[in-house]
């Protein structure tokens, strides 16, 4: 397998507060990472950190074998889907997902209009395209931003969350779309609350806890066989 993303001896603190601690970690091209973990493990900073979102204090992240440090080139290729969305409320749908590729000359205006045109028919909202994002419900609002990170054909995923701000009939859209783009072969990290889809989507599971990766392993190693005691109360303490 090739390994596209490693991570070395990673630590970030803020302040005096160390919130990562010593995560050593690799992700296969194709991967599709899950990471649970109790509010407050690190996970969400984690992610930040995967793309620099957040500097790391100390340790190597490598995509492809080369360090991202300031790298803004090795940064495009990660694509990042947020809990809130993200979008510009004062841009209208296809403005909103048209802006990064143009402004980066990743493609040009007729270019990047076309493919978002194509990716908003493949989630059913080509109609919505000159609607504003305050007037769509949440679920659409986090397919568009989705296909937001697609159109920049990033090499790897990073979800923080995308459900947890939807009302409950809404997370099922989000996630059938999810699905649709693991299928497709692009390598995904998910930051999740929702187990049942962990299982069925992942081929990887992270259990975080107090800034350290506790246990790794696959859907029925972690859910059904955990081996540390504190997964094993994380888990019954979800179900």
């Amino acid at each position: 397998m090739q390994t596209l993303l490693k991570v070395e001896n990673l630590y970030k603190s803020f302040g005096d507060i160390e919130v990562l601690h010593n995560i050593n970690f690799e992700i296969n091209k194709g991967d599709i990472v899950v990471i649970i973990g109790p509010s407050g493990s690190g996970k969400s900073t984690f992610l930040r950190c995967l793309n620099f979102l957040e500097k790391p204090t100390n340790g190597k992240i490598l995509l492809n074998e080369k360090e991202m440090k300031d790298n803004l080139e090795l940064h495009k290729k990660i694509g990042m889907v947020f809990q809130s969305f993200n979008l510009f409320s004062n841009l209208t749908v296809l403005e909103n997902i048209t802006l990064a590729p143009i402004k980066t000359k990743q493609l040009s205006e007729k270019e990047a209009q076309n493919e978002a045109m194509k990716l908003l028919r493949m989630i059913g909202l080509e109609d919505k395209k000159d609607v504003y994002p305050d007037n769509l419900s949440g679920g659409q609002k986090q397919r568009v931003a989705i296909i937001r990170s697609l159109i920049m054909n990033p090499e790897i995923m990073l979800f923080d969350e995308p459900t947890s701000a939807l009302d409950p009939e809404m997370i099922e859209e989000v996630l059938t779309l999810m699905k649709e783009v693991a299928q497709k072969g692009m390598t995904m990290v998910i930051v999740t609350h929702e187990l049942d889809f962990a299982n069925d989507i992942a081929n990887k599971v992270v259990f975080m806890d107090e800034g350290k990766i506790v246990e790794t392993g696959t859907p029925t190693e972690i859910f059904k066989n955990p081996k540390t005691e504190r997964l094993k109360e994380f888990l019954s303490k979800i179900k």
